[in-house]
């Protein structure tokens, strides 16, 4: 059974997360930390598969903070869950390499399917390189542009555009175009310095 560690400083959304986690003992949770320092003491003790991590944690550290720092330390696979979706936070979030990142409000469906996909990339260490076609759509929808203006771009109609995005959604098992921005930042498929 694959072992969990939360890092969220609102215990309610914590126990939810666990909760969805361990139905049907799917997934064990090995521990749940709420700040910065008490996530650094636990870690070392808990030896996670994944660490589910919420970038906004009290204090003065973040959760940002906290995985720069344990990714230096080991090689455990990580997922962003935040409110934040903005692209000052992707683009420091993806520079991190988490294997996902997923946005509040999320479901059930959303974080087991993102959980699921870490570990197996993780066991598989490698997760499918987008198609040159994929990959330009990816880099243009990192650039803020609309599906409109992707279409414009590279000469194709917007339905074009519209189904790429939804193949790369489920291809990936995200469920929004930021998590696919963060997934293609951390695999190093668009670097936020190209545009």
């Amino acid at each position: 059974m694959k072992k969990i560690f939360i890092v969220e400083d609102e215990i309610v959304v914590a126990k939810d997360i666990e909760c969805i986690l361990t139905v049907d003992n799917q997934f064990e949770v090995v521990d749940i930390a709420t700040s910065y320092q008490m996530a650094k003491k636990k870690l070392c003790m808990a030896r996670p598969d994944l660490i589910l991590c919420d970038i906004n944690l009290k204090g003065s550290k973040t959760g940002l903070d906290l995985m720069e720092e344990i990714s230096q330390q080991c090689n455990v696979p990580f997922i962003f869950i935040t409110a934040y979706s903005d692209v000052e936070t992707l683009e420091k979030a993806g520079k991190l390499g988490p294997h996902s990142y997923i946005t509040k409000p999320f479901n059930e469906k959303q974080l087991l399917s993102s959980v699921n996909i870490a570990l197996l990339a993780n066991d598989n260490n490698e997760v499918s390189a987008p198609t040159d076609r994929e990959l330009s759509v990816i880099k243009l929808l990192a650039k803020g542009l609309s599906s409109k203006q992707i279409a414009e771009v590279l000469c194709i109609s917007s339905s074009t555009v519209e189904t790429h995005r939804k193949n790369l959604i489920a291809k990936y098992g995200i469920n929004k175009t930021a998590e696919l921005v963060c997934l293609a930042t951390a695999k190093g498929w668009v670097d936020y310095q190209e545009g």
